[in-house]
């Protein structure tokens, strides 16, 4: 089996054509979404961009510990 993690920084889940957004088209995410697995819930442990992204590489939730940087 092969994963491709995807992350998107300050992109709001709810302009998406593939959760029901209308306002923009999105064909390339949508094209991807067919493809894909899509998760309906997502528990963010940190929520600014980079200790949400060093929990999700870590597994650890950090923000409450660690500085920003």
């Amino acid at each position: 089996m092969r994963t491709v993690f995807v992350l998107f920084d300050s992109l709001n889940r709810l302009m998406l054509g593939c959760y029901g957004g209308t306002r923009i088209p999105t064909p390339n995410f949508d094209q991807l979404a067919k493809r894909s697995v899509v998760f309906d819930r997502h528990y963010a442990g940190s929520l600014p961009c980079m200790p949400a992204r060093r929990d999700m590489l870590t597994g650890r939730l950090s923000f409450l510990h660690r500085s920003w940087g």
